[in-house]
C-alpha cells in the first residue's frame, strides 16, 4: 500500500497545485500549522514529491473538517488525475494491483491470453513457461525433450533477451512475441542465472509443441538394498506444472502402477512452479484418505472460505515419497502438505518456496484483466506457509561430481574448421558439446553440418567469444578446458527416494 500511494501521491502532486503551508495563523485557526513548503529545487524530484503529497494528507485527515480522511483524500486525488489525464489509466491500474503483492498484475489487452495460454494453449516456441515476480520473468518450468530443455534453460533462470531485445521489466505478451516465432527458425534467448556472473546465451531452434506434457511417468525395477537377487518395481512420476490436463495425465501413470499393483510411488516435484489449485487437490485426491482435508482457502471474509476435502474411492493404498525442492512452489506445496500431513507419504528435498497464496483473475474491459492475490491456503493442520515453505520430512541436499572426461579426445589444435569441413576434430566438437546437450546429432560423423554450426556459435557465445560458429583454435581450446571444469549433479534425493523403500537408486532417463 505504501507503493501505491507513494505513487499517487506524485502522480496528484504532478496533476493539482500543491498548497503552501505555513501561512498566518487567525482567531479562526488553531496554532497547529505547519511548515512544508517543498524547496524549489526538489519540484522534480518524484519521491520528494510523493513523500510530500503524503504528508499533505496525512496532516488534512487530522486537521481538516469531520468526513475527511486519507481514503477519501487519495481517492479524490485518483479520480479527479484520470478525469483530467486519462492516458495514466494504465499506470494507475499497475500500481493498484502492484501495490497488493508481486502476484497481483493488471494486464492489458490481449496481455492474459498470453498468460493463460501457458497454463491451457500449447506451450509454443521453446517449451518453457514464466511468471511474473518483482519486474522480472522467471522461467517455471522447462518441459522434457524441448529446445529449451535441450539447450540447458534451467526453472528459476531470469529472461534477459531474446534475439537482442530486452526483456527485464517487460510483460508476459511482449516476451513471448519475441520468444514464439515460426516453427524452425531460431531464437537466442538470454537468461540470467543465480551464482554466474555473465548473461547466458542460447540458441534454439522453435518447435510446435501442441498440448503440453506436463507429467512424466515411468516404471523402474530396483534391486533390494539386502539382497540384490530381489527387485520391486517403482512408479517415477514428474510433474513440471498443474496445468488444465495435469490429473488426466495423472491418472494414466496411477493406473498403470495399479494394473501392475506397484506399491511405491515417487512423485516428482522439483522445480515445479505450481499452477492450478484445483490440479494439485485431484492429485492428492489419489492418495488422501476419503473426507480428509487436502487445503483450504482461507479468504479475508470467511464466507468465501473453500475447504476441499479427498472423496478418495480407490482401494489401492500406495507408499509414497514427494520429491521437493526451494523451486516447488504453489500447487506444488499444496500437494506436498496434503501428502505430509495426512501421513500418506514422506517429502524427501529441501525447503520448498513457500508461495502460499491463491490468486484470482477479473476480465475488464477492451480484453483487459487483473490478476489479484484473494485469499491464503492453509495446510490441512491450518498451517499459512506462504514465505515460509514446507520442510521435508528427510532434509537432503543434491551433490555434484567431476564429470569423467577420461573418453574424451583432446584436440590436436592443427586448423581452423568452418561449416562444410570433414575431419576427426569436428567429431571431438560435437562430442564435447553433446556432454551439455547442445549438439544432438551424429557425434560420430565427421562432417560439419548447420547442427555443429549453430552449437559452435552458442558456446561462443556463453564464453565472450565471437560468435561466428567457426571452430577456431581459441574455440576449441575453451571447449575441452571447459569440458574438464565440467561437474555432474549426484541426485541423492532420488536415491534417498529409493532407499526409502529399501531399494537401490536408478538411474531416471
Amino acid at each position: 500500500m505504501k507503493n501505491f500511494k507513494r505513487l499517487l501521491a506524485a502522480a496528484i502532486a504532478a496533476s493539482c497545485l500543491v498548497l503552501p503551508f505555513g501561512g498566518t495563523v487567525t482567531a479562526d485557526e488553531p496554532e497547529t500549522a505547519v511548515s512544508t513548503a517543498a524547496p524549489a529545487d526538489q519540484s522534480q524530484n518524484g519521491e520528494f514529491i510523493s513523500d510530500y503529497v503524503s504528508q499533505v494528507i496525512d496532516y488534512l485527515s487530522v486537521y481538516a473538517k469531520d468526513g475527511v480522511n486519507q481514503l477519501s483524500l487519495y481517492k479524490a486525488g485518483l479520480l479527479e488525475i484520470l478525469k483530467q489525464h486519462p492516458e495514466l489509466y494504465e499506470t494507475v491500474m499497475s500500481a493498484i494491483l502492484g501495490s497488493i503483492d508481486e502476484h497481483s498484475v493488471f494486464y492489458k489487452s490481449g496481455e492474459f491470453e498470453q498468460f493463460i495460454s501457458q497454463l491451457e494453449g500449447a506451450v509454443g516456441g521453446i517449451g518453457i513457461t514464466f511468471n511474473e515476480s518483482n519486474g522480472n520473468l522467471i522461467v517455471g518450468s522447462v518441459y522434457e525433450n524441448s529446445p529449451a530443455a535441450k539447450a540447458g534453460i534451467l526453472t528459476g533462470d531470469i529472461l534477459y533477451s531474446a534475439d537482442g531485445n530486452n526483456l527485464l521489466g517487460v510483460s508476459i505478451e511482449v516476451a513471448q512475441k519475441y520468444i514464439r516465432g515460426q516453427v524452425g527458425s531460431p531464437v537466442t534467448v538470454g537468461v540470467l542465472r543465480e551464482g554466474v556472473d555473465d548473461v547466458l546465451y542460447f540458441t534454439l531452434t522453435r518447435e510446435e509443441i501442441g498440448e503440453k506434457q506436463s507429467v512424466a511417468y515411468k516404471i523402474v525395477s530396483a534391486p533390494d538394498e539386502q539382497n540384490e537377487q530381489n527387485s520391486a518395481k517403482v512408479m517415477y512420476i514428474k510433474i513440471y506444472g498443474f496445468m488444465d490436463n495435469t490429473s488426466d495425465q495423472f491418472d494414466a501413470a496411477v493406473k498403470e502402477a495399479d494394473s501392475q499393483n506397484i506399491n511405491n510411488i515417487i512423485i516428482d516435484v522439483r522445480d515445479n512452479g505450481g499452477g492450478y489449485i484445483t490440479q494439485a487437490v485431484k492429485v492428492a485426491n489419489y492418495f488422501v484418505p476419503n473426507g480428509n482435508v487436502i487445503v483450504t482457502e482461507d479468504h479475508k471474509v470467511d464466507l468465501f472460505d473453500i475447504t476441499y476435502k479427498s472423496n478418495n474411492e480407490r482401494t489401492q493404498k500406495n507408499d509414497v515419497v514427494v520429491l521437493v525442492n526451494e523451486y516447488s512452489a504453489s500447487a506444488s506445496e499444496i500437494l506436498a502438505a496434503a501428502i505430509k500431513e495426512n501421513e500418506v507419504g514422506v517429502l524427501i528435498g529441501t525447503k520448498t518456496y513457500g508461495k502460499g497464496t491463491v490468486q484470482s483473475s477479473v476480465s475488464l474491459k477492451d480484453g483487459e484483466a487483473m490478476k489479484y492475490t484473494a485469499a491464503y491456503y492453509l495446510t490441512p493442520s491450518g498451517e499459512n506457509i506462504d514465505k515460509i515453505g514446507i520442510t521435508p520430512d528427510a532434509v537432503v541436499e543434491n551433490g555434484s561430481v567431476p564429470f569423467d572426461y577420461s573418453g574424451y579426445e583432446d584436440f590436436d589444435y592443427s586448423r581452423i574448421y568452418n561449416p562444410g569441413d570433414s575431419d576427426a576434430n569436428i567429431s571431438k566438437a560435437k562430442k564435447i558439446l553433446n556432454v551439455w546437450g547442445r549438439y544432438n546429432g551424429n557425434i560420430n560423423d565427421p562432417y560439419f553440418d548447420s547442427e555443429l554450426e549453430s552449437a559452435v556459435a552458442q558456446f561462443q557465445n556463453n564464453q565472450e567469444l565471437f560468435p561466428y560458429g567457426v571452430l577456431d583454435l581459441t574455440t576449441q581450446r575453451e571447449l575441452y578446458n571447459a569440458l574438464q571444469n565440467t561437474t555432474v549433479i549426484v541426485d541423492n534425493q532420488l536415491e534417498a527416494a529409493f532407499k526409502h523403500f529399501g531399494l537401490k537408486a536408478e538411474i531416471i532417463e
